[in-house]
């Protein structure tokens, strides 16, 4: 990065934009003197939440774009694949949260491929249904080409079976049935999704599935053996391999079916149902779609109702498949509704988190993680934080600003299920929060943990405590806090 004087830092993001003049007014008077440190300035940029981490990397960076996709304000990079990435960003007027979709520039110099992602951006904005994530808005000039959609809280699938490794099969069968719910919805409009796989299902917070990124275009099973293996993404060479094999034509509705299955397959069993490989020819093996193994076999232990769900729609042939989403949907209903008298009647529950291992410990017992609200100003800590709790489960939110914390909770009180302040660079506005916290009927029920820095050791007095809030005296292991968490949130959920 470029070395940048506090001055010129800020010139730069006030040509760009990111803040007004106000704002920096109130931060040299913050500072005391524009005779500060530019490694002292950024932090006060940080933790007044004027600019992103990534927004201030890519200003040191000598970037003069990238930042703003219309009048969306770009936060960070919240995702990467072959095609695009995608941005968390929000609108300058009304702070509405989006993600933008931006196409790769290698295929925004394609302009085959940037009017076929037009095309397919505006397509799919017609889809309204509470499983396929919403289109707002879709951009497509010179070579900028993006796609605004909603914001989801939450974790893709794939990141959520890295945690569960194996779900409770009712919990299963309740996320496949949304998902086939709103293929059914698409197949009704005359589209397919034709990219199905972990990763294009998002779980939000509320543990409801969403589509997103249907792959409407797909690959010409014509083409030669070569030229197929030679496509960039994995799933399109997987949907060619099937359809190649079965004899259906490239938009066949049953062929989302099958992929359906094999995620349905994977959460139920903890093991993909396709052979994995990196090898393209491999991956267009017919033999690999035809043989895979019963689930009784992988998972014995799988109710056989949702197992002959399972084995419906991995039918190889495609006239034994569902023939449509909405009759996987009306079998999926069935086993839902069979799964949920069983567990009544056994008076059986959902796994509690006593028995997750230790890498799902904040999933709670109806498998949703739990949110833990971070303020922490060092942005190293921040990422420590933001990895090691989502390594555990966790959902988490940072913020370096205590009295945005408070807000939050204002607007929502149960925008997350614990707060974790550390007084460390932040100073003694998180003393100041953690013991306001008590004190508000919207609050007080909000388990929180304050970290006071060996500095600040002497505030433990000042600290209003009681069962619900505790502090804690640096230095601690990240296995002391996670520890103290749990016990704060198990007293929360007794």
């Amino acid at each position: 990065m470029a070395k940048m004087s506090a001055e010129q830092l800020a010139q730069r993001a006030l040509d760009l934009d990111l803040v007004s003049e106000e704002q920096l007014r109130d931060v040299w008077a913050q500072a005391g003197t524009r005779n500060v440190s530019s490694a002292a300035f950024q932090q006060i940029l940080l933790r007044r939440e004027l600019l992103t981490n990534f927004q201030l990397e890519r200003l040191l960076s000598n970037f003069r774009t990238g930042f703003f996709y219309g009048d969306y304000k770009v936060d960070y990079m919240v995702g990467s694949g072959t095609f695009a990435r995608v941005y968390r960003a929000a609108h300058r007027k009304t702070n509405q949260l989006v993600a933008v979709k931006v196409l790769r520039r290698r295929w925004s110099d394609d302009p085959e491929q940037a009017d076929r992602f037009y095309r397919e951006g505006q397509l799919c904005q017609a889809l309204k249904h509470p499983n396929i994530v919403p289109i707002y808005d879709v951009f497509s000039q010179g070579m900028t080409h993006y796609i605004v959609m909603e914001f989801v809280e939450g974790r893709n699938l794939r990141e959520f079976i890295k945690i569960r490794k194996v779900m409770h099969p009712l919990e299963a069968t309740q996320l496949i049935l949304g998902v086939a719910s709103g293929l059914d919805y698409a197949f009704g409009k005359g589209i397919s999704h034709r990219d199905i796989k972990l990763s294009n299902i998002l779980v939000s917070s509320r543990g409801q599935p969403k589509l997103v990124d249907f792959g409407l275009a797909g690959a010409d099973t014509n083409l030669s053996e070569e030229a197929l293996a030679d496509l960039a993404n994995p799933r399109t060479i997987d949907y060619a391999g099937l359809e190649r094999g079965t004899g259906v034509r490239k938009d066949d509705s049953r062929s989302d079916i099958f992929f359906v299955g094999c995620i349905y397959y994977h959460l139920l069993s903890g093991r993909p149902a396709l052979v994995e490989t990196r090898n393209p020819i491999q991956r267009l093996s017919k033999s690999r779609f035809r043989d895979i193994p019963p689930l009784p076999d992988a998972a014995p232990q799988v109710p056989p109702a949702a197992a002959l769900v399972v084995k419906r729609a991995l039918e190889f042939d495609p006239e034994r498949r569902y023939q449509t989403p909405g009759e996987m949907v009306a079998e999926l209903k069935q086993v839902v509704s069979r799964l949920t008298k069983s567990a009544t009647a056994a008076g059986e529950h959902e796994p509690r988190a006593a028995e997750l291992s230790a890498r799902n410990e904040g999933v709670d017992p109806h498998g949703r993680p739990h949110t833990i609200m971070v303020v922490e100003a060092d942005a190293g800590l921040q990422d420590l934080f933001r990895k090691q709790l989502k390594r555990r489960g966790y959902r988490v939110l940072v913020t370096s600003d205590p009295k945005r914390a408070l807000d939050r909770f204002y607007d929502d009180p149960n925008v997350a299920d614990l707060i974790v302040l550390s007084s460390g660079s932040i100073g003694e506005s998180t003393l100041t929060t953690f013991n306001h916290l008590c004190k508000s009927a919207d609050t007080k029920h909000i388990p929180a943990i304050l970290l006071l820095d060996e500095r600040h050791r002497d505030w433990q007095d000042e600290a209003a405590t009681d069962n619900r809030r505790v502090t804690m005296t640096m230095p601690i292991k990240l296995r002391q806090l996670r520890e103290t968490m749990l016990k704060l949130l198990a007293h929360e959920t007794a």
